[in-house]
């Protein structure tokens, strides 16, 4: 896609996208929850060194997927808004940097930028809101599979 549409467009599908992050978070909240509340339970009995081990890495990868959902989802209604803006040209998203820098968002080495390495940037956070997910849930299927190896 060439023009001044190819911005515009590439702001609107990366919204879309990242939009996916969501779904990403309602798959990791419960899980995270969970692992919280095991942890909290776990303080007034003996739950073992693997079972507290497992929790506190399901925990753990869990804030990480919270703080990226935070970021995925912020930078889809970015572009978004990016994608929307009444302009006979192509949108510029330097238009958003100095607000961005003021409130400690970007930092000043970034300001500038096209959308489309932007938009790269967004999706590389999505892939580790994504990776956080499904590192939550092979440290749950590997430690019940150690516990029922050790039960049996």
């Amino acid at each position: 896609m060439t023009g001044e549409r190819a911005p515009r467009q590439l702001a609107a599908v990366s919204a879309d996208l990242l939009d996916q992050g969501a779904i990403i978070d309602r798959l990791s909240r419960p899980l995270t929850i969970t692992a919280l509340l095991g942890l909290i339970v776990g303080l007034g009995i003996e739950l073992g060194a693997l079972l507290t081990a497992g929790l506190l890495l399901v925990s753990l990868a869990g804030l990480v997927e919270t703080y990226l959902a935070l970021r995925v989802g912020f930078d889809a209604a970015l572009f978004r808004r990016l994608a929307e803006r009444e302009a006979a040209s192509a949108p510029d998203p330097s238009c958003f940097d100095a607000a961005l820098i003021a409130l400690g968002l970007l930092p000043q080495s970034k300001a500038g930028r096209a959308v489309e390495p932007r938009a790269l940037d967004a999706r590389r956070m999505l892939t580790l809101q994504g990776a956080a997910l499904a590192f939550q849930v092979a440290i749950i299927l590997l430690a019940t599979a150690l516990i029922q190896a050790h039960v049996s």
